[in-house]
């Protein structure tokens, strides 16, 4: 699966931001949502030279990074707007004396839980000491399995699973996924991870600031060490052997570019075979601890690393163990345990790799739990109130316009052979638009949600997602299943469902605004629109057919074809980030560069035929002396307005397959001849590439 925005919006989790739009912390009153305004260009600014600095100057001026923030843009505010909507849901149902609906006891009291600020740091660690007696008391690193696996119960499972990024755990991965080859069936997956840094480049790059990060790192190891009950003595010994482990696995791990090819992903093993890659730990235990059922195959994403996880656990003594397990536990389990562990968390998650200030409020922080673990019946709330059906018309409206408007390009392409045109016409006719939630929402009625017990409550809730993820072993795919919870400020394309995905959170201004033209809205959620069709026919998406299944269905020319003009954008975005300071790797953004020069591309002519039914065209006039192209563009630059601080950039540029948002802007529109036509540009200025790249 591939988002749109990683940096973002993952970050607004990590550490959302009061921002200039915030209310004080005692009141409920909804900040104002953001609207396009054609205001924000800084016509002082020459559009040739630089679009990003000229449609957003003005806005990021307006609108600096908040302490609290990595990154602040449009994507940002509208988070912390949805976060602030779910709050009030929230509030309501914490606060109603009685008359409850199971949904309302549930979100209510694990928000309650989450705000009670005494109660959680009165009781400190106490509430994970159950767990830290069980890895006191390992004696053999023969009792890995079950210990892994109560660990794996209580920690919540990420909402999406990206196969070109690391899935986060402890030791492993495991989740269910689509079998590469026959995508009708889920598969237990075994994924690497167990580093508790963003990416394997944060333990084997050398340069200064990466040790300074890892040195930083240690600190911060050894002070949740100490804070879970270590002397500080023992917490510094410990510490350089938590780091050894990771570092291990971390050699082990499949590198991030290699990651991306997904036909280097599909290792289809029996339960005998995976126990052979790593005989010191027993599978079969493990996944009985688990209780979960057993798998036709085990998709084993990468072999090495396991092979490489054999050989820690071969060589690093029961201590070193205990200590990696209690630090993880702790880590992870740190933001629903009192005020230092969060304190230290933040101060290397969010300061160290992001560069924020100051941790977010405490009712952001626990509306996004909320949001993450109940969250269908969060998401139930948030629809009825701040989704109208009529939206919804209007999204799809668009999305097919923009397939049309791919369909005709597939047509139309001289780069392609008619075979080739004509699987690509059925995947496209085969894809399933989700828009907005779910046709039915998940049962959470068995989940049981406690007043007073924050710990308690994500754990629980934690094991009943991971529960749920487990049943699938082996099941049908269910292709209307949703990854991302209705608020969530983001969309994404899943290749093995053949599906594009777009949750109510993003429906919302600057991105859909019933009140604008169409040349605003299909520039912005146009574009998203078009990024993640053209996600099914990126260097990665292109390699599953119609059904879902890893399968090549080009003939050797066209896949040549598709590689050559693939290799003008990799050679494009791989450049210096002067504000991250690192190199940014053109193999490791392809697919999502390829998205963002693609799907405006499909958007802009999915514009034209809409204006062309109205009797318009692009030079029609649309507002303030503006063209319909030229609103379009400034449009679609506004979405990405915003910046990020050093060290934020430096993590994404690193480890996400993200360009950062100036390049989403400049390099895009640089390669079309109709952002040149759109503002008079001419062959030399900037604006005008010379090798404009294209694929779609």
């Amino acid at each position: 699966m591939r988002s749109l925005s990683v940096l973002f919006t993952t970050f607004v989790l990590v550490a959302m931001s009061a921002a200039q739009t915030s209310t004080p912390e005692s009141q409920s009153a909804m900040p104002a949502l953001e609207h396009f305004s054609l205001d924000q260009a800084d016509k002082s600014l020459d559009p040739c030279s630089d679009f990003f600095q000229y449609a957003c100057s003005k806005w990021i001026k307006a609108n600096p990074i908040p302490p609290d923030q990595g990154g602040w843009g449009t994507f940002n505010s509208l988070a912390i707007w949805n976060v602030a909507a779910v709050r009030n849901t929230l509030e309501e149902a914490a606060s109603k004396p009685s008359n409850r609906t199971p949904v309302e006891q549930k979100v209510g009291d694990y928000y309650a839980s989450c705000m009670d600020e005494t109660t959680i740091n009165n009781l400190g660690v106490a509430p994970l000491k159950p767990m830290m007696d069980l890895i006191a008391k390992m004696r053999y690193k023969s009792e890995l399995p079950e210990i892994v696996a109560r660990i794996h119960q209580m920690i919540r499972p990420a909402n999406l699973n990206f196969i070109d990024a690391q899935y986060q755990g402890v030791l492993f991965g495991i989740y269910a996924s689509p079998d590469y080859d026959d995508a009708r069936t889920m598969l237990a997956t075994l994924d690497q991870s167990g580093m508790g840094m963003p990416g394997r480049e944060f333990y084997l790059n050398d340069d200064d600031k990466s040790k300074e990060i890892r040195e930083k790192y240690l600190q911060y190891i050894a002070r949740m060490l100490e804070l879970s009950g270590e002397t500080q003595a023992q917490s510094a010994s410990d510490a350089q052997a938590v780091l050894a482990i990771e570092t291990g696995l971390a050699n082990a791990a499949m590198d991030i570019v290699v990651r991306r090819d997904p036909k280097n992903l599909n290792h289809k093993m029996s339960l005998a075979q995976v126990q052979a890659l790593t005989p010191s730990f027993d599978w079969s235990r493990y996944f009985a601890a688990m209780h979960a059922p057993a798998s036709p195959q085990y998709l084993v994403l990468s072999p090495d690393f396991f092979r490489g996880m054999e050989k820690l656990i071969a060589s690093h003594a029961a201590p070193h163990w205990r200590a990696y397990l209690r630090f993880s536990t702790v880590s992870f389990m740190a933001p629903f345990l009192s005020q230092p562990f969060e304190e230290a968390r933040f101060d290397f998650q969010g300061r160290t790799l992001f560069g924020a200030q100051q941790i977010q409020p405490r009712w952001r922080r626990c509306s996004g739990n909320t949001d993450a673990d109940p969250g269908d019946p969060v998401g139930q709330a948030y629809v009825a109130k701040y989704f109208p059906p009529e939206n919804k018309e209007r999204m799809l409206h668009m999305v097919k316009a923009i397939e049309a408007s791919l369909s005709r390009e597939i047509a139309s392409a001289s780069w392609m052979s008619e075979e080739t045109k004509q699987r690509a016409q059925v995947k496209l006719a085969a894809q399933v638009d989700k828009i907005a939630y779910p046709e039915h929402w998940h049962d959470y009625s068995s989940l049981e949600i406690k007043h007073g017990d924050f710990l308690g409550n994500a754990t629980r809730s934690a094991n009943f997602e991971i529960s749920h993820r487990f049943e699938k072993f082996g099941k049908p795919v269910m292709r209307t299943e949703w990854g991302m919870t209705p608020p969530t400020v983001n969309a994404y394309e899943d290749a093995q469902t053949n599906t594009i995905n777009f949750p109510a959170g993003i429906l919302q201004p600057p991105f859909f605004d019933a009140s604008k033209i169409d040349a605003v809205n299909f520039a912005a959620i146009g574009a998203v629109i078009g990024h993640e069709i053209i996600h099914g026919y990126d260097d990665q998406g292109r390699k599953f057919d119609a059904d879902g299944n890893l399968r090549d269905w080009w003939t050797k020319a066209d896949a040549a074809n598709y590689d050559e003009r693939d290799k003008c954008i990799t050679d494009e975005y791989t450049q210096d980030v002067p504000e991250a300071g690192v190199k940014q790797n053109g193999k490791l953004s392809a697919g999502e560069d390829t998205a963002d020069n693609g799907g405006v591309h499909i958007t802009l002519a999915g514009l034209e035929a809409t204006l062309k039914s109205q009797g318009k065209d692009l030079d029609s006039p649309a507002d303030d002396g503006m063209t319909q192209l030229q609103e379009f563009f400034l449009s679609y630059a506004n979405i990405w307005c915003g910046e990020v601080r050093p060290e934020a950039a430096r993590t994404a540029v690193m480890t996400q397959g993200h360009s950062l948002n100036r390049y989403r802007v400049n390099n895009v529109l640089g390669n079309m001849p109709e952002f040149a036509h759109a503002f008079g540009c001419h062959a030399g200025q900037p604006m005008v590439h010379a090798n404009a790249c294209r694929v779609w």
